[in-house]
């Protein structure tokens, strides 16, 4: 998820419909609730919820399980290297594999 005003990223994954996992955050940014770290983000700031379509896009598909969770740890790590995340700071660790395929990729 995408914030349209600060172009900040938060990276999660789901099993659930892609409508049902938007419509969970759209409800925690109304409610003005911290179950979801993209909502906290845009209330304390004042920005804006988009729309589906603006906000959201599908980084990789993948099955539930090992592979899917180190998916997300690198699309992660990509946004925290960046200064660009809105993902709890205590979930990113340092990670030598993901920084060399960043390095690889800005190549």
């Amino acid at each position: 998820m995408t914030c349209l005003d600060c172009n900040k990223a938060y990276v999660g994954q789901t099993g659930r419909n892609f409508i049902e996992r938007y419509n969970e955050h759209k409800r925690a940014f109304r409610n003005n609730s911290h179950t979801s770290r993209f909502a906290q983000h845009l209330n304390e700031h004042a920005h804006c919820f988009g729309s589906i379509d603006n906000i959201m896009q599908i980084l990789h598909h993948q099955k539930k399980g090992p592979h899917l969770n180190t998916t997300e740890q690198f699309y992660t790590h990509k946004e925290a290297a960046s200064g660009n995340h809105l993902n709890n700071n205590q979930k990113i660790l340092a990670n030598r594999i993901f920084d060399t395929i960043l390095k690889i990729q800005h190549s």
